[in-house]
């Protein structure tokens, strides 16, 4: 979602991180008030997600510290996307196993993986999709507040999170040819 007002913009969007010990993708809400000088970020958990961001804050990076506000949010908003990648990416390397390992051993338990990882696919793009078109809108937005140099790396951002989208496309079309395959 975004949001346009007379001094600010306010941005939402949808945050996946997969668990390390249960690999279950779960979902928060990160909400950015964008201003002139300030940018606040709201997080529904405790997290270090960021950490590359503050780590680059500390580090007193002479782009991030002088660009302002609005290029402050895009280096937000691109560890976000590229999470979507990274969490495609360790699925579709599953669903490749999946493949390898059903050929070689085909077994009932295989239409139950090729469900659940088809599940977990929907979810995954039920949960972008609407980040991609507040991107678009956001790119497309003719405010003050996000200068033209930044504006670039916007659009880079909706060149990532198509590249996800078109992944889990790929693996719908993949995970479909092998349950076709199993039959």
């Amino acid at each position: 979602k975004i949001q346009e007002y007379n001094n600010c913009i306010f941005i939402s969007i949808k945050m996946l991180s997969q668990s390390e010990k249960t690999n279950e993708i779960s979902v928060e809400n990160l909400s950015l008030v964008l201003t002139e000088s300030v940018l606040i970020s709201f997080q529904e958990k405790v997290g270090d997600v960021f950490e590359p961001v503050r780590e680059r804050l500390r580090l007193n990076k002479r782009k991030i510290r002088s660009s302002g506000t609005d290029y402050l949010t895009f280096a937000l908003l691109d560890i976000v996307i590229d999470n979507y990648i990274h969490i495609i990416s360790i699925l579709g390397d599953k669903i490749d196993d999946l493949e390898e390992n059903f050929i070689m051993d085909p077994k009932k338990s295989v239409i139950k993986d090729i469900n659940s990882y088809k599940r977990e696919l929907n979810f995954f793009r039920k949960n972008i999709t609407p980040a991609k078109e507040m991107l678009l809108a956001l790119s497309k937005n003719d405010t003050e507040l996000i200068k033209d140099k930044t504006d670039i790396h916007y659009k880079e951002l909706i060149d990532n999170i198509n590249q996800a989208i078109d992944s889990s496309n790929s693996y719908r079309e993949v995970l479909s040819d092998q349950l076709n395959i199993y039959h």
